[in-house]
């Protein structure tokens, strides 16, 4: 189909950030998926209409000609473009709603709306102003639609993304528009709408011409899309698509029904959430909030979803969690029952390990398109727990938390688990109150592993900001080591310093070293941060401005942290090099010695700790103390400048 789009190819359509936009979308399109043949996009809602009541409708409508097998369109492209051209097609849809639609249409649940000079705002992250504008939505109403939020002073808008199950986009002959553009466009479209609707599993965006359709299905999976189809001569096809993202079943559309809300003058107010447990028994929780308190805002991948829920027999505040694993990937509930009553690890209430798979939504079965990865939907129910400790408001809490998790890791890997993505967003305070242990909890075990797989370390796992110097080496070395609990300890220290190089102890941004911006910007080349890394490790001393933020026993413990892991990690680094029958099993010490690593991570913790209750024995900087050798590793940035904190004139931890 040569195509241009319906506004022609003017992107004042769009928001006029539009390559922002296009690059926000980009990713989650690199997997896009051609099929080569129409068997999907014929397969799709028969059961909403049949042959015959289709057929008879086709017979009845003044819309289509069954002696010209045509619907009634204008046949010049000239005349599509040079008067409304998306009147002719909206009046093709809502015949279509009208005839099988009945009471929904009545009432006003569906409605094919022209919004192609309507600004659908997006919701992003870093609250950018970004809008679009697709040629026809299908307005709804219903327990999971809502009317778009209103910006104070602006008019209420009637249409958004949140209460649309489909988008239309209308192209007319003319110069060709690659499918590349088309998939950014139903893309960004797609994207808005998981955004919008988080209990979205699948989102279809209908391309339309004169002549043809192409039906774009997007899911965790990423996108597909089909061939062109001549829907004049295939009228019954047609109609089924239009009745299908229309449709008052909220799977047809692409929602979990499995969530609720509770809507009053358009708003949601309140909601459940439905939950199928391990004995097959459905219970029914409260959202506590009608948001998730967690979203990825994301298309394909793991797209986690988090539900803060009231328990309804105990009144006890959990969290659900839905997430898309590969299905090469074990749930994340196997990992859970084993950590059932160890102390600082997330606890598991309930789970629902196979909801749903994308290869089903496709249609798929037997053999897979070769790009494709499935993906399989679990939910968990978990206990409830504090904040992220990112959000912490003094050294001895932040201190206490992250301690308690390492002591949560050791019992892990004592049951031969590792859990691979350290970062300070995985590490919890525990609730109000909590005992020695758990006042740091350990969550996320989406990536975690069994020891005994012995994977290899993988810069492509984790969050890279706290991976170890072995793992961003992995991709430069030809035999890289498997995985240890070495790489996840290191992770730990570097969540430490993370933040007491950015943050004072009391929680407060402070600007002084810029180490971990370096860190950041290094965050596409593996080898470059695992350089930066080592160089810190090697450090015997900081910047003075740390120990202006810090009390001293965080001082020392961060320096004692780097002396103790920095020639276990040179060690590993060694062995990295060699080939694995040069290495005659060297590696398995690190595992023997285990025990012993975390004991000895957690005594330097604990004697922080006690340190910190007395602040009678903290020592105070002296500004006229300078350290002999400057810092680093070649920089001659501001944190080689003279420093009075150094491992030779603090106590060294024991």
């Amino acid at each position: 189909m040569r195509t241009r789009s319906s506004n022609k190819q003017n992107k004042s359509a769009y928001d006029p950030a539009f390559d922002e936009q296009k690059q926000l979308v980009l990713p989650e399109l690199q997997e896009a998926i051609g099929l080569e043949d129409d068997t999907f996009i014929r397969s799709l809602y028969h059961h909403i209409a049949s042959e015959l009541a289709i057929d008879t409708f086709l017979k009845k409508s003044r819309f289509y000609s069954l002696t010209q097998r045509r619907w009634k369109l204008p046949r010049s492209t000239t005349k599509l473009l040079d008067n409304n051209f998306c009147t002719p097609f909206l009046r093709v849809f809502s015949s279509i709603l009208k005839h099988f639609g009945g009471d929904s249409l009545a009432q006003g649940t569906r409605e094919v709306v022209d919004t192609r000079s309507t600004w659908l705002q997006h919701c992003e992250v870093d609250a950018v102003d970004h809008h679009s504008c697709p040629s026809l939505v299908i307005r709804a109403e219903g327990p999971s639609f809502e009317l778009p939020k209103t910006t104070p002073g602006k008019t209420p808008m009637r249409v958004g993304y949140s209460n649309i199950t489909s988008c239309i986009e209308i192209q007319v002959h003319g110069n060709e528009v690659p499918i590349s553009d088309q998939l950014v466009r139903v893309g960004i479209y797609a994207r808005q709408i998981f955004i919008h609707q988080p209990n979205r599993i699948f989102v279809r965006v209908l391309l339309i011409s004169e002549s043809h359709i192409r039906l774009f299905h997007s899911d965790r999976s990423g996108a597909q899309y089909t061939p062109l189809l001549d829907f004049h001569n295939d009228p019954q096809t047609f109609v089924r698509l239009v009745l299908g993202l229309s449709s008052l079943e909220e799977l047809d559309v692409g929602l979990d029904a499995s969530i609720q809300w509770i809507i009053s003058s358009g708003r949601k107010i309140g909601g459940t959430i439905r939950t199928r447990g391990t004995d097959d028994q459905d219970k029914i929780y409260q959202l506590a909030q009608v948001n998730p308190c967690f979203f990825r805002g994301q298309i394909a991948g793991r797209s986690t979803i988090c539900w803060s829920v009231i328990d309804p027999v105990t009144s006890e505040r959990l969290l659900v969690k839905d997430l898309w694993r590969e299905d090469d990937r074990p749930s994340e509930h196997t990992f859970l029952e084993n950590a059932i009553g160890l102390p600082g690890v997330v606890q598991m209430v309930d789970c629902d390990p196979d909801r749903y798979e994308t290869r089903s939504l496709r249609g798929l079965d037997g053999n897979l398109p070769t790009k494709f990865s499935n993906r399989i939907e679990s939910r968990i129910v978990m206990k409830a727990y504090g904040n992220s400790i990112a959000r912490y408001t003094s050294a001895q809490e932040l201190l206490y938390a992250i301690r308690d998790a390492i002591a949560g890791h050791m019992e892990l890997f004592r049951k031969g688990m590792l859990h691979r993505d350290v970062s300070p967003y995985n590490v919890l305070f525990g609730n109000p109150g909590a005992e020695p242990g758990y006042r740091g909890i350990l969550i996320d075990f989406d990536i975690s592993i069994l020891r005994k797989w012995k994977k290899l370390v993988d810069s492509q796992i984790g969050t890279r900001l706290y991976q170890s110097v072995a793992v961003l080496s992995s991709g430069t070395v030809p035999d890289p080591l498997p995985h240890d609990h070495l790489d996840d300890l290191e992770s730990f220290i570097y969540v430490l310093v993370q933040i007491i190089f950015t943050q004072d102890s009391n929680g407060v941004a402070y600007k002084g070293s810029n180490m971990i911006s370096r860190w950041e910007e290094a965050s596409q080349d593996c080898d470059t941060a695992a350089t930066l890394k080592e160089a810190y490790l090697s450090r015997e001393v900081l910047p003075n401005v740390i120990g202006e933020h810090w009390p001293s026993p965080c001082v020392d413990l961060v320096l004692a942290l780097s002396a103790f892991i920095c020639p276990l990690m040179g060690e590993k680094m060694k062995l990295n090099q060699l080939s694995p029958r040069a290495r005659k099993g060297k590696e398995q010490m690190f595992a023997a010695d285990a025990i012993q690593h975390y004991s000895r991570i957690i005594q330097l913790f604990d004697t922080a700790i006690e340190a910190l209750e007395k602040p009678d024995t903290w020592r105070v900087p002296s500004p006229d103390v300078a350290c002999a050798d400057p810092i680093s590793s070649g920089s001659t940035s501001t944190d080689s400048v003279p420093v009075v904190v150094s491992r030779s004139r603090f106590r060294r931890f024991k």
